[in-house]
């Protein structure tokens, strides 16, 4: 659910120059770049990159001035206001550090540089190995590479930018790491993977002299075999894709799958007015952002996990306390048969033995002598040394 806040540009200025764009924006339950947006197409100016951190240490700052809106732009600013999203008090501190950390802007050269990043030089010659597919992408990936997928035209501006990133990631004092499914960043301890990509453009088909002459003979074949041949055959797709030359680059967690939320840590993309080059230093600052979202989603992770292993442990422990329960009930009611028997035959041995003096005959004799074994036996069963025995069984 939202709600709409109306505000002067004035006091949408007062705001973004009195409270960091990344804290007024989480307020607002916005994005920092969706509240930065909002403040451009209204001509009111932000921070630039490092002035809070200027400010915190008492250096001198320039407050650029409000001025007043061209044509056509309104003096009224209407923002949608979220529900503020649950976002993890170490994920706001580590962004604000972030914002203070990362004060220079991270140029891309317009020239090779003459040392590239090894990472950045595998990449660039995985590009210039790599033939474009039928819709016109080079697509890259495997062991120690940068997952990419993008035109053969934005090539060369790919690995810059790559080149520049993964060294103002040594330079901030992380790294990168090769694995068997492509290259990951190690920010603050925690894997991170990128993905360079390119949006796709289309347009409508036009058929083929083949297709054209497919569908016209599969027409013939109607009229002689309408039931063979159905007229409502799509003889060619309707639409044609090819490479926008629009870059994007995309900050995952690899440890979440791609329908979990958090899995999508940051997204940059060439704009209207500025190309993806110009956003490297938030990238950066995405990165360190994302590694404290990462960490916690992992810690909340962990701890989920223990407790359905808790939970599942307190499930065979209490299906086990039944089954032994269930064993010691069918012992106990055994051993109460055993009893009763026992006592019916202790009365059927007395039954045999009293009588008059008469001597007995040998097969009377014989009856007492299995009806005490008997008798015997049993007493052995129910005796207190075989229960404990029967019970340890149990168990």
């Amino acid at each position: 659910m939202s709600k709409t806040r109306e505000f002067t540009r004035q006091e949408l200025y007062d705001l973004v120059w009195t409270t960091p764009l990344v804290k007024l924006a989480k307020e607002f339950g916005l994005s920092d770049v969706g509240l930065r947006k909002t403040c451009v197409r209204h001509q009111v100016p932000t921070p630039p990159l490092g002035y809070w951190a200027k400010l915190n240490f008492g250096k001198p700052v320039k407050k650029t001035p409000l001025l007043p809106p061209s044509p056509g732009v309104s003096d009224h600013v209407l923002v949608s206001v979220f529900a503020h999203p649950n976002v993890p008090q170490e994920v706001m501190e580590a962004a604000a550090k972030a914002h203070e950390r990362i004060t220079a802007p991270i140029l891309v050269p317009e020239q090779a540089p003459a040392r590239l990043h090894p990472a950045a030089s595998a990449f660039r010659q995985a590009l210039r190995s790599t033939k474009p597919d039928d819709e016109g992408f080079l697509r890259v990936g495997g062991p120690g590479l940068l997952v990419a997928s993008l035109g053969a035209a934005n090539r060369d501006r790919a690995w810059l930018i790559v080149d520049t990133l993964l060294k103002a990631v040594d330079a901030a004092g992380q790294q990168t790491k090769a694995t068997d499914t492509g290259l990951v960043v190690i920010v603050d301890g925690e894997c991170l993977s990128l993905q360079l990509g390119e949006t796709r453009d289309k347009t409508a088909h036009q058929p083929t002299q083949a297709e054209l002459k497919a569908k016209a003979n599969w027409e013939e074949q109607h009229r002689k075999w309408p039931s063979l041949y159905n007229l409502d055959r799509r003889h060619w797709r309707s639409w044609d894709y090819q490479p926008s030359g629009r870059l994007s680059l995309t900050l995952t967690d690899p440890l979440r799958s791609q329908w979990q939320d958090g899995y999508v840590l940051g997204r940059w993309n060439d704009r209207r007015t500025s190309k993806l080059e110009t956003f490297l230093g938030d990238v950066l600052v995405g990165m360190l952002t994302g590694a404290a979202t990462a960490r916690h989603n992992r810690i909340a992770a962990e701890a989920e996990k223990r407790r359905r292993e808790e939970a599942h442990q307190a499930y065979l422990k209490e299906q086990e306390r039944r089954r032994y329960e269930a064993q010691l009930d069918a012992f106990i009611e055994a051993k109460a048969d055993e009893l009763i028997k026992l006592k019916k035959i202790i009365a059927f041995r007395d039954y045999l033995s009293w009588g008059p003096g008469a001597p007995r005959s040998p097969e009377e004799e014989a009856i007492l002598r299995a009806t005490d074994d008997l008798i015997s036996r049993l007493q052995h069963g129910l005796s207190a040394d075989a229960l404990k025995r029967a019970v340890k069984l149990c168990n």
